[in-house]
């Protein structure tokens, strides 16, 4: 798609409705109204961008909260590890399988009981991650 100065506003939605209805993999999410996203033992907090959990601060790295709050805002959805780096990396990598596994154990370690037994991030074998509530 290309727009150039020329074009009108309405020319400008129109090329970017009729990009998005060519678009099968789009994906839309919706931020709730409420500024904290809790679980049991789990609060992530929007505005502040920050992780309690029993009680105790995490910290999280930019990405590692990124993750979470990708995952948390969709309990029970099942995520690709490709959407995943989507979302979170701004660069492209051949290694995507890697560097999310590696995102993801680091955050396991910090917000799981049992990192081996996760409780909040389940792996879903041969696809991606969710979160589940």
């Amino acid at each position: 798609m290309i727009l150039t100065i020329s074009d009108s506003e309405e020319g400008i939605l129109n090329k970017i409705k009729s990009v998005l209805a060519c678009e099968s993999t789009l994906e839309v999410m919706e931020i709730t109204n409420s500024e904290k996203l809790t679980f049991q033992g789990l609060e992530i907090d929007q505005l502040q961008r920050s992780v309690i959990k029993d009680g105790k601060v995490v910290e999280l790295t930019r990405h590692e909260y990124d993750l979470l709050f990708y995952l948390a805002l969709s309990p029970n959805r099942v995520f690709t590890k490709e959407q995943i780096y989507q979302h979170i990396y701004e660069d492209v990598e051949s290694e995507v399988d890697n560097r999310v596994y590696g995102l993801v154990k680091n955050l396991r370690k910090k917000i799981e009981e049992n990192p081996e037994e996760p409780h909040y991030i389940e792996t879903i074998r041969g696809v991606g991650y969710r979160f589940r509530a």
